[in-house]
């Protein structure tokens, strides 16, 4: 299978990806569900996206007939979801575990080839950046190849172990013993990239985790012009969010 070909199987960003911010109309019904009275503030804070972008989320579903608004009190109102919009949010929540495992699959079959190709170069120390789901996946295919896990760094370490291990800052990258960084990280690429560019790490030692609602890069036996340990590619840029309409509900 060709990289092209996996990449048309993955969703693009605009049919929803598997995590909390490529999937804001299916947590947004889920929240509504749950608390009709919920205000625009909350339903931003429990999806983590920018109120603003929260408010253009709910105002469409509201325009689709997904929600309807019904006014409680004078300054309250309640969001209600409407038959039509239980329905989209069964089909939503459908796409999402398909998207799911689809992505899991692809994941795994992407790492276990990259993986397999540092073992056999002989770079096996390896420090993983990022402390999520993403990073749980690369953990587990390190493991089945023979990679040595030799820390954990995150652009916001906490004193919480992740592995096992304490979470270090990047610049931990510095003094690391290792061959290469393997970035599973949520974060946007390029700004891990510099941050541990300017503690000296250079980008040919890191590999990219590819993201949830992004495409997956070219596999190393589909793109023989590059070293084959090295994975980078572009960022996709996230639409700047559009102002909030005047005389919404923030509350």
């Amino acid at each position: 299978m060709n990289a092209p070909a996996r990449d048309e199987m993955l969703p693009r960003p605009e049919r929803r990806g598997p995590v909390a911010a490529h999937f804001p109309d299916m947590r947004l019904l889920h929240e509504v569900t749950k608390s009709p009275q919920v205000t625009q503030r909350d339903l931003s804070r429990r999806i983590g996206m920018a109120l603003g972008l929260t408010n253009l989320i709910l105002r469409r579903l509201i325009n689709k007939g997904f929600i309807k608004i019904v006014n409680v009190e004078k300054s309250r109102i309640r969001y209600l979801v409407t038959p039509k919009g239980m329905m989209e949010k069964a089909r939503l929540t459908h796409e999402y575990i398909e998207y799911s495992l689809l992505f899991y699959r692809s994941i795994r079959e992407f790492l276990t080839e990259h993986f397999a190709r540092l073992a056999q170069e002989g770079h096996r120390r390896v420090l993983l950046c990022g402390t999520g789901e993403l990073a749980e996946i690369a953990w587990l295919t390190m493991q089945q190849v023979g990679l040595e896990l030799v820390g954990v760094i995150d652009e916001a370490p906490t004193s919480k172990p992740f592995l096992g291990r304490q979470v270090h800052s990047l610049g931990y990258a510095a003094e690391a013993e290792c061959d290469r960084i393997v970035i599973a990280s949520l974060a946007p690429h390029q700004a891990l990239l510099n941050q541990l560019a300017s503690v000296g790490i250079e980008a040919e030692r890191c590999l990219l985790v590819p993201q949830p609602g992004k495409p997956l890069p070219p596999l190393a036996r589909d793109a023989a012009s590059r070293p084959p340990s090295t994975v980078h590619w572009e960022e996709e840029q996230s639409p700047t969010p559009t102002a909030a309409p005047s005389g919404t509900e923030t509350a």
